[in-house]
């Protein structure tokens, strides 16, 4: 059996339900800090919460939940992922995921404001 990485890092395995929680604080802060919002579908933004929370807690990172893990930090997307951010949201109105879109995102078919 396999030790993830929090264990291998020596660092305490926290319960997910703290780690839940403290997903629920950490998507808060993203949408603050990166002028993005929640999607406006509540059940997508708590599927993604759920798997991040399991991912923190089995792994010790908030991997994304939408891709295979590799373990490879040059493939793997670690939230908020720098082409989420950077490349899906301007693009499509939301990442990957679908948790955080733009801010003019309304869950229809996405056309960035400007463009026409």
């Amino acid at each position: 059996m396999s030790q993830s990485a929090a264990e291998k890092q020596g660092k305490p395995k926290k319960d997910l339900e703290t780690c839940v929680a403290e997903t629920r604080v950490f998507v808060e802060k993203v949408v603050d800090r990166f002028n993005v919002k929640f999607n406006p579908d509540p059940e997508v933004n708590e599927v993604i919460i759920q798997g991040l929370a399991r991912h923190q807690h089995l792994h010790g990172k908030r991997y994304c939940p939408c891709f295979v893990i590799q373990f490879d930090r040059a493939l793997d997307r670690v939230c908020p992922c720098k082409p989420g951010l950077e490349e899906e949201v301007p693009r499509d109105g939301h990442c990957h995921c679908g948790i955080f879109c733009a801010p003019d995102f309304n869950g229809l078919p996405y056309e960035p404001q400007g463009s026409a």
